[in-house]
Order: structure tokens, then sequence, then C-alpha cells
């Protein structure tokens, strides 16, 4: 191995947080519906069993987590080859839209999804109960906000992930 290749080889496991993210979005789902049933009286909605174990929603909760620490190590990785180290150290504790922008994304769908899914992502890393003005939020359908952010991301930057 030359200087030149030993020098920008990188070693990242940013394939492997994508893949747990979708793969427990997939586990949640899959929990999610096994715990549902018709409504015996013919009505639109479900009966919910309750599962003790609570698949789903420990599933919706790795995927939020993991989908975050996709997209950290993603946008260190563009924004330290794109513009440098120093140029991440100053971007380093922004939130993501501004890190995004700088990557040139000017995808308002992109841009609103990262402000929700921060806003979700430090409620539960820094468990902020769960309850904010009087809403009860429900973890699968943030793990759907989440999933949707990395989805979109992965397609506007073209990304060969799997």
């Amino acid at each position: 191995m030359t200087q030149e290749n030993l020098v920008s080889f990188v070693h990242t496991n940013v394939r492997v947080f994508y893949k747990i993210a979708q793969e427990s979005y997939e586990e949640m789902t899959i929990h999610l519906n096994s715990n549902r049933r018709p409504n015996p009286d013919g009505k639109p909605d479900y009966i919910i069993t309750f599962d003790p174990e609570r698949k789903s929603f420990k599933n919706a909760f790795i995927t939020i987590v993991f989908s975050g620490i996709f997209l950290e190590s993603l946008l260190h990785l563009r924004i330290v080859k794109k513009y440098g180290l120093e140029v991440f150290k100053e971007y380093d504790r922004k939130p993501y839209e501004e890190k995004i922008k700088l990557l040139g994304c000017s995808d308002l769908s992109i841009i609103e999804l990262c402000k929700k899914y921060r806003d979700l992502r430090r409620e539960i890393v820094h468990e902020k109960a769960y309850l904010d003005n009087d809403s009860f939020r429900a973890a699968q359908e943030d793990a759907e906000i989440a999933i949707k952010l990395i989805n979109k991301v992965v397609a506007y930057f073209e990304l060969q992930i799997n």
C-alpha cells in the first residue's frame, strides 16, 4: 500500500449503521403489525394486543438512534472529504440542517426532516419523558421520520449504501 493510499484510507461503519437502522425499522413494523387485528365490529380500526416485551417500541428506539449515528457519520465523512477537518470542526456541533446545507443540499423536505429528527432524537437520547405540550408521541411514528430522513439523504447524495 502506498503512502497516498494509507492517508486516504478511512475505516468507517457508516454502512453498518444504516443497515442497523433499516433492519430495526423492519423489525419494528413486523412487531407492530403482529400485535394488530381487525376490529370484530367491522369498524375500520384495529385492536392492538399489548406486547409485554415491547419489541416494536424497542426497535423504534434502535431505528431512531442508529439513524442519527448513520447521519452523523455520513456528514462527518462527506464534510471532511470535501472541506477538510478544520471546516468540520467548525460545524461539528451545528445542527444537521446546517451541515447538510454546507454539502450543497437545498432540498427543503430534507432540511425540514432534519429539524424534526433533531428534536425527536434529543427527546429520546436525553430522555425528555416523551410528554411535551400536552401531547403524546409515539416512538414508532418518530422512527418513521428517522428512516424517511436517512433514505432521502441517501437518495439525494446518490449513495451506494448496500
